[in-house]
């Protein structure tokens, strides 16, 4: 066969004979160089990305509407999950709202606090099971697929997560509305200590999302062995590292089980001057409002070296004073000293019983003076202290101007040994 002479600027391209049957067959291919410069150089060869994004939005098209196709059978029953889920919410809520206000009616009120705090997980719960098996028929179709099998355990692993923090959830709830309960007994009675009340609280509540998190953990499949063995090692670690976090923590403990002060006690800190009533005691640090309502925050770690003055706790209140009269009223102090002694000992709110003491115990720089120290009968506060003091003290003023003495002002006494010489400034 005669072959016509190539175009210019082409190429010859050929492949080696190949054997067929027996005989040979020769190719011969050839491409002119410049149309492939034409195609190399032509803006319809090169990707734009506008082109990216059409075809991008026209792949994303054909995979869902493939996808619709082949799931139109599957639309149904997910329609059917999603109004029994639906039904099961209404039918749930109403039913817990229902039982928790006739049992309020009883007076069951622990009751109540289940019912109550299951309702909004309970609900929760169903939408978590209606979606899970909604998401699983839509990705996984057809149950005999082996890649199938594997989308279907990893939507149960996440499924039984979420159960389980909700049902954490649903404890923790409780916990907090028992708490609130019990923190109100507390303080209408002596019983029942709000300060145990609210720290046994914190720990179960503490202790619940820890043990959820350890089951989550193990229902994925993780080695706990090695997580304990970890968590061992890297808590005698961290135990260096975070001296003070576990001293704030273990002062935390003590107070729960010593109980030195209360929710609502005043309490004086000695050695840091601080001073104020409690207001929230935590596992790590107390809260306490000082008398100039500024909100105090102390490190629990402070309870444990430092000594502790609950005012609150105690049962009579000391008062002292001192007065001082004139050194010219030195033959009244024991008719006076006497008087306020009886005074004191008649008086209906100053227990008898207890420290009673008036003495002439200082010969002062200008007056003769006396310490008048005396207690309140139990049970008096802060208040009525200062007011017994302030009553006290106007009947000992009366009592000494009774006696012709009085108070006096302070003087001094310059006693020179000689003349007094004046001289003029001109002089």
């Amino acid at each position: 066969m005669a072959r016509g002479p190539l175009p210019a600027g082409s190429r010859q391209l050929t492949r080696h004979p190949v054997a067929q049957g027996g005989t040979v067959s020769p190719t011969m291919i050839t491409t002119p160089l410049s149309t492939l410069a034409a195609a190399a150089a032509s803006p319809s060869t090169n990707a734009t990305s506008d082109f990216d994004l059409a075809k991008s939005m026209s792949d994303v098209q054909n995979w869902f509407t493939n996808f619709i196709e082949t799931r139109q059978d599957i639309f149904i029953p997910c329609l059917i999950v999603i109004g029994i889920a639906l039904i099961a919410h209404f039918v749930v809520g109403w039913a817990l709202r229902r039982y928790s206000k006739r049992l309020s009616k009883g007076g069951f009120n622990w009751t109540v606090i289940i019912a109550s705090s299951l309702s909004a997980p309970a609900g929760l719960a169903i939408w978590v099971i209606a979606a899970t098996m909604v998401i699983r028929m839509l990705l996984a179709p057809d149950p005999q697929q082996a890649e199938v099998a594997i989308y279907t355990a990893r939507i149960g692993q996440i499924r039984l997560g979420l159960i389980l923090i909700l049902f954490a959830w649903f404890l923790v709830r409780t916990v907090r509305r028992m708490e609130v309960k019990l923190a109100e007994h507390a303080k209408e009675s002596d019983r029942l200590d709000l300060t145990a009340v609210h720290a046994v609280a914190n720990f179960v509540v503490v202790f619940i999302w820890l043990m959820t998190i350890l089951i989550a953990a193990q229902s994925y499949g993780m080695n706990m062995s090695a997580i304990l063995t970890l968590g061992g090692a890297s808590a005698f670690a961290l135990s260096f590292a975070f001296q003070d976090v576990f001293k704030n923590l273990f002062g935390g403990v003590m107070i729960l089980f010593s109980r030195p002060f209360r929710v609502g006690d005043s309490v004086t800190l000695s050695g840091k001057s601080l001073s104020g009533s409690i207001e929230r005691i935590g596992i790590y640090q107390t809260v306490m409002r000082g008398w100039d309502h500024i909100p105090i925050v102390i490190p629990n770690s402070m309870f444990l070296t430092n000594p502790i003055m609950n005012v609150s706790q105690i049962t009579q209140r000391k008062i002292s004073f001192n007065i001082g009269i004139r050194y010219q009223d030195f033959d009244q102090i024991q008719p006076i000293v006497n008087d306020i002694k009886s005074c004191l000992e008649a008086h209906d709110k100053v227990d008898e019983n207890a420290l009673l003491r008036v003495v002439f115990n200082n010969y002062g720089d200008s007056s003769l003076d006396m310490t008048i120290t005396f207690n309140t009968q139990p049970g008096a506060s802060g208040g009525d202290a200062a007011a017994i003091q302030e009553e006290l003290m106007i009947k000992v003023g009366e009592i000494v101007s009774r006696h012709g003495a009085d108070f006096p002002f302070p003087t001094q006494t310059l006693d020179l040994t000689g003349p007094i010489e004046i001289k003029n400034a001109g002089s």
